[in-house]
């Protein structure tokens, strides 16, 4: 789709900031004027990117990546492209504190770029609810994953969300041209500098590249969001660039430690603990897993108008649900390990995360169209910087799934063994109940599922699980034999 203001493409051009935001951001509630943080620059940005769609038979004909849930049978397509450009790169300005207001600028120095947009969007227009979430690729493995999708895309699918992943990271490009270089031999990524300038223009394409992108009009909200590696470069996007070059409606930044990532290349002093600033313009919300609070307590910061965080018990950096999605994909795309699949000494963790996730979107959607804030949720419970537990091994505090709080095992945050070097530590693990402890917590099958029916009864009071994935929790837990 052309665009009135698009030069041909390699020309510079530059313009304020706020001639780039969507009008749709400028109606956030609550959250008054703002001076410009100090040592901020005015926002320069580089021309909008060029987008193109990838032939669906090219190369191997299909998306490195690819969903591999039944899109038709939810009311979706998959759709790739390419974004073409040139970005920019940044640099700090002043000193950087914990509390995450930090300056940066442009530096003008800009660099030719071809990166790769993986879409989920309906098949119906009609469907479409307007809002898209545009995903930082992890690549802690060397190669582009989906954390966001694999998590919630049933969630996405029910409420007509669209998705867009993008490639935003050097290493992700690389490994896209060496899996399959006659689909993706035009893509380039010269350093991860780049980063966060493709990850803004991303934005701008969803909303001026909507009839190609979206197959419909232009987007009400336009969130990001990412996860682990992803999450802390979020971090940073949220802190430094976002106040500069105000791209996304919101920010929800999942499975993040206690720091942030560089802004440029080679080693730059970065404070050790880094909360999202308080006077953001956009809403941020955090979402952490058991294993992430371990490292991330020394950056908790309370709730404010623009930050909430959640801390949900039980749940592991990833689990056995986005495991069976990985291992079907790496099967097919051979992307790791020679796609032989991840497993672990013991079970890996089967706490619903999604739930919470799900219903972490559906807050910040919410949030970010002036409807209200999302529930609060309690830390999870520490002592001495360890977890509390229960004297079944269940963490304390927190926020809470039915899974956990009717349990029948216990969730742990780690896990060893395991071929691909790192990955089961960040799996967790799920270790069954004594068939006796079961009975004791639940002397008939009745008796658990209206335990679990009463914790999940709480779930949904609280805001943490929505009315469908309690419909689908409360009626699991009904075809759950004990032993």
């Amino acid at each position: 789709m052309s665009h009135p203001l698009r030069p041909r493409f390699g020309a510079v051009w530059r313009m304020p900031a706020l001639a780039v935001l969507a009008p749709a951001a400028l109606s956030l509630p609550a959250a008054p004027a703002q001076a410009a943080p100090a040592h901020t620059t005015t926002a320069q940005v580089v021309a909008a990117p060029v987008v193109s769609e990838i032939p669906p038979g090219a190369g191997h004909g299909r998306p490195v990546g690819a969903a591999v849930v039944d899109l038709g049978a939810r009311g979706y397509q998959e759709r790739e492209f390419l974004m073409s450009g040139r970005a920019d790169t940044f640099q700090k300005v002043g000193v950087w504190t914990s509390g995450g207001q930090w300056g940066a600028r442009a530096t003008g120095t800009v660099q030719d770029y071809t990166t790769r947009l993986l879409v989920e969007r309906p098949a119906d227009p009609a469907r479409f609810n307007g809002t898209v979430v545009v995903e930082w690729l992890n690549v802690s493995f060397g190669v582009d994953i989906g954390v966001e999708w694999s998590q919630s895309y049933e969630h996405f699918a029910r409420a007509g969300y669209a998705y867009v992943g993008v490639t935003t990271q050097k290493v992700g490009a690389d490994k896209l041209r060496s899996l399959d270089p006659a689909r993706y031999g035009q893509v380039s990524l010269a350093s991860d500098a780049l980063s966060y300038s493709i990850f803004a223009q991303a934005a701008e394409a969803v909303r001026a590249d909507a009839a190609a992108l979206l197959g419909t009009d232009g987007p009400v909200k336009v969130l990001a969001a990412g996860h682990s590696q992803s999450a802390g470069r979020l971090a940073t996007f949220a802190n430094a660039i976002q106040p500069i070059v105000p791209a996304y409606d919101g920010i929800l930044i999942h499975g993040r430690g206690a720091g942030a990532a560089p802004i440029g290349e080679g080693v730059i002093a970065l404070p050790l603990t880094a909360r999202i600033r308080t006077d953001s313009a956009v809403p941020v919300f955090q979402i952490e897993s058991e294993t992430d609070v371990r490292t991330f307590a020394d950056a908790r910061q309370a709730d404010g108008p623009r930050v909430r965080t959640w801390e949900v018990a039980g749940t592991s950096h990833a689990d056995a649900y986005g495991l069976a999605q990985y291992n079907a994909q790496n099967a097919r795309d051979r992307a790791i390990n020679d796609g032989r699949p991840i497993s672990c000494d013991r079970p890996v963790n089967a706490m619903t995360w999604r739930y919470a996730s799900n219903a972490a979107y559906h807050h910040l959607d919410r949030w970010v169209r002036g409807l209200g804030a999302p529930p609060s949720g309690p830390p999870i419970s520490l002592l001495l910087g360890n977890i509390r537990r229960d004297v079944d091994g269940n963490a304390l505090g927190g926020v809470r799934l039915p899974d956990l709080d009717a349990p029948l095992a216990a969730y742990a945050p780690t896990n060893s063994g395991g071929e691909v070097t790192g990955a089961c530590l960040l799996l967790g693990a799920t270790t069954p109940l004594s068939s006796a402890r079961i009975r004791q917590l639940y002397p008939t099958q009745q008796d658990y599922v209206t335990a679990f029916t009463r914790a999940a009864d709480r779930a949904l009071a609280a805001g943490h699980l929505l009315p469908a994935d309690h419909a689908e929790a409360v009626a699991r837990a009904r075809t759950t034999p004990l032993p």
